[in-house]
């Protein structure tokens, strides 16, 4: 009877160690899940010392503690198993087809620049350096701080970069976990306006909250068997703040090859959630596939191509991306930094995230670059021959080198048709102070310049676009009179006539490339002009001239 007591005992204290792990781990209850054999394993392994104790104690037969070991046996065969069954030796081609690459346009799917509202001048670093500072006047700002993660969203017809609120720890937590996480950080992109936006409704779930507010544990507990990827933070239209996390579902051997194939969204103020597939997601969402997930089925499509043995061996065709998601900020290798992802905008309006492709064998240059999608989880793969980024970011540099500027890991950018790197020259203090294009096919045509508009003419005026200008009919002004004072002048190569027409004030600038006949031109000649306006108080640039 007394080893049946303890017996009892031992199974009762298994039992409710298992219960305190199940509630710390919050492991999958799917057999496709290796959290979830893992899980087992420690249990009927607790269970066998416990076991052998009692056997050592009572010296008793050790049918209890032979059993717990064969479970202990069993569980761990099911993960040798599953895990082979799974690796990349086995299935290299199930992996590299876990996702199809179409090859894109890149002139048709992503929009020409016009201005500079179609281009993020925010990177994260400097997100996170204006964003930070707008929670100081919050009240109890110490409780909270700034996540950091800084997403790229289309919030009202305009570009921002999000970040919500984290609880400063678990003693912050208890502090505050009645009152809730007050709102988010906004930074507009293009004017580097950050605020601060508190919500009338606090945020209660979130990654950073404990016990019964942590959004996993209530996930958790909303969907038991669930393989859950990494949550995001968005906004909808209305600025109400929502978690998006992916489902896993393993799709090669047991453990293996896992897609995302739909999302929950989670009100992060009332924690009610819905799941969505991929086609049903709401039109506000940018962000519902987990990047690393993207970037993973990317590197999987491009290793593998012809197999597991050339992937380990002869690498024929195989690439890689130049710069993998969220890479150390000092790889120790000589590499730049890379602090977050890039992203692009795209015709329909989708932001999409951007990475070069390079030869396995040699990273000195660029075969093209790819743009995943993370709301939709297409991967779109454009060939396109060039320096990879280090160079064009190298060459950049060396137009400022004696400032010491430094070149922000570059982003691609539709500038009339030619695929062009764009990157932000920073001080050592990590200041924006110049701006710097350069095409991706040669990298020596680069340009730097104090303002946007500048630089996008400065760079047309590289490529051999005429006066350097584009323009969409929004921006195209015309203009008709007689020349009344009449100036030429040379401008990085270029020859430009100055002039003014009766009845204005305004003066004009046309490039000798918007026809040869100017040479013609003089005072009392009679012009019809189309032109935009510069970044320079009252002078104007010409489109077309005719006379």
């Amino acid at each position: 009877m007394k080893s049946i007591f303890w017996r009892v005992i031992g199974v009762v204290v298994t039992i409710l160690i298992g219960i305190g792990i199940n509630y710390l781990a919050l492991p999958a209850g799917n057999v496709r899940s290796p959290g979830m054999w893992l899980f087992w394993l420690v249990i009927f392994f607790i269970g066998l010392i416990i076991q052998l104790i009692i056997d050592f104690i009572n010296d008793k037969g050790y049918i209890c503690s032979i059993v717990s070991a064969a479970l202990c046996g069993a569980m761990l065969v099911v993960l040798i198993v599953g895990g082979l069954t799974s690796s990349y030796l086995f299935n290299a081609t199930a992996y590299q087809n876990l996702v199809t690459m179409e090859e894109g346009n890149f002139e048709k799917d992503i929009n020409p620049i016009q201005n500079i509202k179609n281009i993020s001048i925010v990177d994260m670093e400097t997100a996170t350096r204006v964003g930070d500072r707008t929670v100081g006047s919050i009240k109890n700002a110490s409780w909270y701080e700034v996540d950091g993660e800084y997403n790229l969203i289309e919030y009202q017809g305009e570009q921002y970069r999000l970040s919500p609120l984290n609880y400063g720890g678990y003693f912050k937590f208890t502090k505050a976990k009645y009152s809730g996480i007050p709102g988010y950080v906004l930074v507009n992109t293009s004017t580097q306006e950050a605020q601060f936006v508190e919500l009338e409704q606090k945020i209660r779930y979130s990654p950073s909250a404990f016990w019964s507010f942590d959004l996993g544990r209530h996930l958790r507990g909303q969907y038991p068997s669930y393989i859950f990827g990494t949550p995001f933070f968005e906004i909808d239209e209305e600025g109400n703040p929502y978690y998006i996390t992916a489902v896993k579902s393993p799709t090669i051997g047991l453990f293996g090859g896992k897609k995302e194939n739909s999302f929950i969204i989670t009100n992060a103020a009332t924690g009610e959630s819905k799941e969505y597939l991929t086609e049903e997601l709401p039109e506000w969402v940018d962000h519902a596939y987990d990047l690393e997930y993207l970037m993973q089925v990317a590197k999987y499509n491009l290793t593998y191509v012809h197999g597991f043995w050339n992937a380990l061996f002869s690498k024929t065709d195989v690439l890689k991306t130049t710069y993998s998601y969220r890479s150390p900020r000092n790889t120790g290798t000589g590499e730049p930094a890379f602090a977050g992802y890039n992203t692009v905008l795209t015709a329909n309006g989708d932001i999409v995230f951007y990475t070069g492709l390079t030869p396995a064998s040699n990273s000195e240059s660029n075969v093209g670059f790819i743009l995943a999608n993370p709301r939709t989880g297409t991967i779109t793969r454009y060939t396109c021959s060039g320096a990879e980024e280090k160079s064009a970011q190298d060459s950049a540099e060396s137009l400022v080198q004696d400032l010491k500027y430094e070149a922000t890991f570059p982003t691609v950018l539709n500038v009339d048709g030619k695929e062009t790197y764009f990157m932000l020259l920073k001080d050592k203090a990590g200041l924006v102070q110049r701006y710097a294009l350069c095409n991706v096919e040669n990298y020596t045509k680069v340009v730097q310049a104090d303002t946007i508009e500048e630089v996008l003419r400065l760079y047309r005026q590289k490529l051999g676009n005429g006066s350097g200008t584009a323009v969409d009919d929004d921006n195209l002004q015309k203009a008709e009179g007689i020349i009344q004072n009449l100036y030429q002048a040379q401008l990085d190569g270029c020859t430009y006539y100055y002039f003014t027409i009766e009845g204005s004030t305004n003066l004009y600038m046309s490039s000798i490339k918007n026809s040869n006949k100017q040479v013609m031109l003089e005072k009392g000649t009679k012009v019809y002009i189309e032109y935009v306006k510069t970044a320079e108080e009252g002078v104007f640039e010409v489109y077309k001239i005719q006379f």
